[in-house]
């Protein structure tokens, strides 16, 4: 029995000693030098595509979009108008057929 206990607490000695080594010749995890202090400000978020925000609204709605997710051809869902600051934005609703994942596509009105 006693020795289950320690065979148990020598193989999980052994990997966290291998993980260690791996680490120090590889670097696997960030070292706190590298981390970004508390103070100072991540990654941003990638920008929006052309027309897919009310701030990157597009000249006139496209017919069709290609889906973000698997690129198939999306299909027209329908129109609205909506209102941002002091514009008036037209709203084109698309849905993929295939992953039924929806985009919205923003235009000057």
């Amino acid at each position: 029995m006693i020795w289950t206990v320690l065979g148990t607490l020598g193989i999980v000695a052994a990997v966290i000693a291998a993980g260690m080594l791996a680490d120090r010749k590889f670097g696997l995890l960030p070292r706190p030098r590298a981390l970004l202090p508390a103070g100072r400000p991540g990654h941003k978020l990638p920008p929006h595509a052309p027309g897919e925000a009310p701030e990157t609204a597009l000249a006139a709605l496209p017919p069709t979009v290609r889906c973000r997710a698997c690129r198939a051809q999306a299909v027209p869902e329908g129109d609205s108008r909506v209102t941002y600051g002091d514009r008036e934005l037209a709203v084109r609703r698309f849905r993929c057929p295939r992953c039924a994942a929806t985009t919205a596509i923003y235009a000057t009105a």
